[in-house]
């Protein structure tokens, strides 16, 4: 039986328990908040076993096997490292680091510390991921000429002033959403990158719209995300035989592939909900002693956070190559 501990328990962390509830081979044990309060409030909800009113008193808990660190993004890097030298393994949220120095920075505490490691980018453990994977690497699209992805959220202005969304280091549109669009773009992707075009409404040091249109390779590649505009989200992928509408691009279920003209509606509904499959995989890394996913590499984790400095960094009036 494999016994989590929850790290920060807002609402992703009261929809991951529940569906962790649905792994037979796990057991909410622990769950920590900056105050006790909160956490037995917290444990006495969902069941756990301990609830501790700080970070650290969880981590040095023996029982606790593996981690699920859902903190405001600017905490991932440092919880993460903190868990692995505590030789917990870590399912942490996305974006697991806020650009690229932190992953690699955790590559090079795995190295010291070999444990599982695992950023919960839900769109690649779901079955529509894995099957649009297989159908582009037996060539049914051909090759990839264009990829767009698009992430809207319409947010309150009192919500985004008053969380991490507000941040001008960690918080923003591309950093909240544009890293499920970029997971899309860098699975998807290969070669030089050059921007084409970028078009971004700051607010007080961070994003509440990035468009960017660019080149990687021989692929053109426009993400766009909001967190102030009306809801958006798809993927189109084009390639020299077809091309497939992805409906729901960070909870994917559902898609429309077209190839010579004829139109096949794809359905690869969740075997629980959309949090299950990233746990259920990890579980099953857990149990056989894998320290690396699959489906869901660190290295996976540095391409994404690398595209997002790289957009980033081109917030000027040029376009820059790398």
């Amino acid at each position: 039986m494999i016994r989590w501990g929850i790290i920060g328990a807002g609402k992703i962390a009261q929809r991951f328990v529940k569906s962790l509830a649905h792994e037979s081979n796990s057991e909410l044990y622990a769950v920590s908040c900056r105050t006790l309060a909160k956490a037995q409030q917290f444990a006495d909800t969902y069941h756990a076993l301990k609830a501790y009113g700080s970070y650290e008193e969880l981590l040095q808990d023996p029982n606790v096997d593996a981690v699920y660190i859902t903190l405001p993004h600017g905490y991932h890097y440092i919880w993460s490292i903190k868990a692995i030298k505590a030789g917990k393994a870590v399912l942490v949220e996305k974006p697991a680091g806020i650009n690229a120095f932190e992953i690699e920075g955790i590559m090079e505490v795995l190295k010291q510390h070999p444990v599982l490691w695992m950023e919960a980018m839900k769109p690649r453990f779901t079955s529509l991921f894995q099957k649009i994977q297989a159908l582009i690497q037996e060539g049914s699209l051909g090759d990839i000429q264009e990829i767009y992805t698009v992430l809207n959220s319409k947010q309150a202005d009192e919500v985004i002033q008053n969380s991490y969304l507000s941040d001008p280091i960690y918080g923003g549109a591309l950093l909240d959403c544009g890293c499920y669009c970029a997971t899309w773009i860098t699975e998807y992707t290969k070669g030089k990158l050059r921007i084409d075009h970028i078009n971004v409404d700051l607010q007080d040091g961070y994003d509440l719209r990035t468009q960017v249109q660019m080149h990687i390779g021989n692929t053109l590649a426009t993400l766009e995300t909001a967190i102030n505009q009306p809801e958006k989200k798809e993927v189109l992928i084009k390639g020299t035989k077809g091309e497939i509408r992805i409906l729901d691009l960070h909870r994917p279920i559902s898609a429309e592939l077209k190839i010579e003209g004829k139109v096949e509606v794809i359905d690869c509904p969740y075997k629980v909900d959309d949090f299950y499959g990233e746990i259920s995989h990890f579980v099953n890394l857990l149990e056989n002693g894998k320290q690396s996913s699959p489906i869901m590499p660190i290295q996976s984790s540095l391409e994404t956070a690398m595209l997002l400095d790289r957009i980033k960094d081109a917030m000027t009036p040029n376009p820059i190559e790398i």
